[in-house]
């Protein structure tokens, strides 16, 4: 090696020092020693200086943390260990039932006042990075809990990330956390994308999910991402007593945890913990829906074990949906594919629950009346489920006299057409099917949606772009859209790329089954569920439009509301044409597949499993055809015919209807222990 070489290797070491140690103390610290003027220049000279020296460039150098080329592919990575979810809990008496469960498992001579470790829930993606000697070596999501994928080149990214533990540890380290956003970077990069003509992203959630598993590193290096580790899978040459102790030693390494943490001895103390969170939860600089309660010694960790997929010496706590207040400054209409009307506030902005709202649903002009609810008023807004926002009142005390009180129109605001309320109903609805605008983009929307015909890239702006170009008026119409190509590219924002995507998305959709043609038909009371139930009992297109009443309620589940609904449909010429266009279009209305013969002894056979709330390792859909491969019905209603229900996190009216009933209550976890797939 030359004395050149040695040099610059030399000012290579001193350099990637220097710019780690201020990346630490700017990211995790927040206490930086040099401005910003002054770390750009060690940056730049590190960046030449590997510019002109390839071989000092390592994947523990500063400069790998702006991404590199786009990735083909992700390829999956097995954990070391599985990654576990917790138990929830929803309020103190059920935080004091764990702890009471965990004395009784101890057995004689456990201490009163257990020991424990109480943490914020971060809100982000679950993330597992794998050291070895130090060095970074794989980042993985969590995927399954077994199997996720990797996304090192996109964990390199993250300014808070060591990509060199701090002290040395040797053989394998593999740390466990939340990828968050923090909410103003969160802000800034939305208002950076509309800027370049980009959609918003919905929230700060959505936005690391879709970054973190992005192919290109180089998005992610450009978004205000954070890792906060919460916890240990494998540590060959680390040693710790208890958790508080890990937590302490992964500061010293380099990692970032969460504020607000606490060691409690004893219930008090953890509600207190609990509650203390829960009151500074608006001013954590990222999102947070709860707090996990551990148990802090290591050795009664292992001496408790796991139960299915969850730890025993853990749980977490949910908080209620977070509320703001804010001004409600008009109130819309909008017609939906059914024809129902629907108010909605236009709020000023305002921060809660992880993302800005600025509209919000009032559900009905009953409800509007009920809440009392004027435009001009100040008004508590929530995310239901922190999902969907909503008004839940309005403060009447702030009311200075200038606010109005809202009037239901009585016309549709999209044709024009007289509203009608049918009887015993809330909404009112405009009854012009065949020609209103907002029916015809309503019912494209739905035909093509995932559960329907599942066309990819025919979302709500090219459906109204569509629709004012004059190329389609109803669903019939996509499957000539191929006659007309040239019109399609000359769409705003459609490439001929994206223009025979979309066309082979409608292509494919020519062959999807019966009963995803049923619901996307979107005949009124006929949700997925009935759908399927309907076409898996007709099995053929030309039984079920030849059906009578008498046939239609003989399906299960079918009550008269809806087999007149199905048999009304029918009866209409106007339909009866549509379906010969799509038959016309290609659509090929194949026979459905006969039901399975469901074992009598199958975990469910014969039981009505209700679903609600978030689930976290199957998808709604993914747990509802689990449950009826396994005998059971997934009704979406909870009454006195339900056997089970399955509750996740944001669960509400349903799991309320549930405990007075005296139905048993269970969580994902559970359910995926009974099915067999954990």
């Amino acid at each position: 090696m030359s004395d050149v070489t040695a040099a610059a290797e030399a000012r290579w070491h001193q350099l990637a020092r220097e710019v780690e140690e201020h990346n630490h103390r700017y990211y995790v610290l927040a206490s930086p020693v040099v401005t910003d003027r002054e770390y750009d220049r060690l940056f730049r000279e590190l960046q030449d200086l590997e510019a002109a020296w390839p071989a000092l460039r390592s994947s523990d150098s500063p400069t790998q943390r702006v991404g590199g080329a786009p990735l083909d592919s992700l390829e999956k990575f097995s954990h070391p260990t599985p990654m576990l979810s917790l138990q929830n809990s929803y309020d103190d008496t059920e935080i004091r039932d764990f702890d009471q469960r965990i004395k009784r498992l101890l057995g004689e001579g456990t201490p009163e006042a257990l020991r424990y470790v109480v943490e914020p829930k971060l809100d982000g993606i679950a993330m597992e990075l794998i050291y070895m000697d130090g060095l970074l070596t794989v980042g993985c999501t969590r995927g399954d809990g077994s199997v996720g994928e990797n996304v090192t080149e996109n964990v390199r990214t993250i300014r808070n990330v060591p990509l060199r533990l701090r002290q040395p540890v040797p053989g394998m380290l593999a740390v466990r956390g939340e990828v968050v956003m923090q909410a103003a970077g969160f802000i800034e990069l939305n208002a950076r994308r509309v800027a370049e003509g980009n959609d918003a992203y919905i929230n700060p959630r959505n936005a690391t999910a879709g970054l973190m598993r992005n192919l290109d590193p180089s998005l992610p290096a450009q978004a205000p991402l954070r890792f906060y580790v919460h916890s240990v899978g494998v540590s060959d040459g680390l040693e710790y007593d208890g958790h508080a102790h890990f937590l302490e030693l992964a500061r010293a390494l380099g990692f970032q945890t969460a504020e607000g943490i606490s060691v409690c001895d004893g219930m008090e103390e953890v509600l207190g913990a609990i509650a203390a969170i829960g009151e500074r939860r608006p001013g954590y600089p990222y999102a947070i829906d709860g707090a996990v309660v551990k148990i802090d010694d290591h050795g009664t960790q292992e001496e408790l074990g796991f139960v299915s997929r969850s730890p025993r010496w853990a749980m977490a706590f949910k908080y209620p949906a977070e509320q703001a207040r804010t001004k409600l400054e008009a109130i819309d209409v909008q017609v939906g594919r059914t024809g129902k009307v629907t108010p909605v506030a236009r709020l000023q902005p305002v921060f809660v629950g992880g993302v800005t709202v600025t509209n919000a649903t009032l559900h009905n002009a009953d409800e509007i009346a009920r809440k009392d609810i004027r435009v001009g008023d100040t008004v508590v807004v929530q995310r239901a489920g922190d999902v969907i926002p909503q008004v839940v009142a309005s403060v009447e005390d702030e009311r200075d006299g200038s606010e109005q009180v809202f009037v239901y129109p009585t016309e549709c605001p999209v044709c024009g057409t007289p509203l009608v309320r049918a009887e015993g109903e809330v909404d009112w609805r405009c009854p012009n099917d065949e020609a209103c605008p907002a029916w015809q983009t309503g019912k494209l929307e739905h035909w093509a949606s995932r559960n329907a015909l599942d066309i990819e890239g025919l979302g709500e702006k090219l459906i109204a772009q569509l629709i004012d170009a004059g190329l389609v008026h109803d669903v019939a119409d996509l499957y000539t859209l191929e006659h007309r190509r040239d019109a399609l590219i000359g769409l705003d924002r459609m490439a001929e790329k994206s223009a025979d995507n979309v066309l082979a998305g409608i292509d494919r959709s020519r062959s999807a089954p019966l009963h995803r043609i049923l619901f996307g038909l979107g005949i009124r009371h006929v949700g997925e569920s009935v759908a399927k139930r309907i076409a898996t009992h007709m099995l053929t297109w030309s039984a079920l439009q030849g059906a009578t009443q008498e046939e239609l309620e003989a399906v299960e589940d079918v009550g008269p509301i809806v087999a007149r609904a199905v048999r009304d449909w029918f009866a209409e010429p106007r339909h009866a044409s549509l379906v010969q266009r799509l038959r016309d279009g290609g659509v090929l209305f194949p026979d459905e597949e006969p039901p399975r013969v469901i074992a009598a002894d199958a975990v469910f056979a014969g039981k009505q499993v209700v679903v609600t709330g978030t689930l976290v390792q199957l998808t709604r859909k993914e747990a509802k055809d689990a449950i009826e491969a396994a005998g059971g019905k997934s009704p979406g209603s909870v009454s006195k015919k339900t056997d089970l229900l399955v509750a996740g996190p944001g669960a509400g009216s349903k799991l309320a209807k549930a405990i007075e009933l005296g139905i048993e209550v269970i969580d994902e976890a559970r359910l995926v222990e009974l099915l067999g797939l954990g």
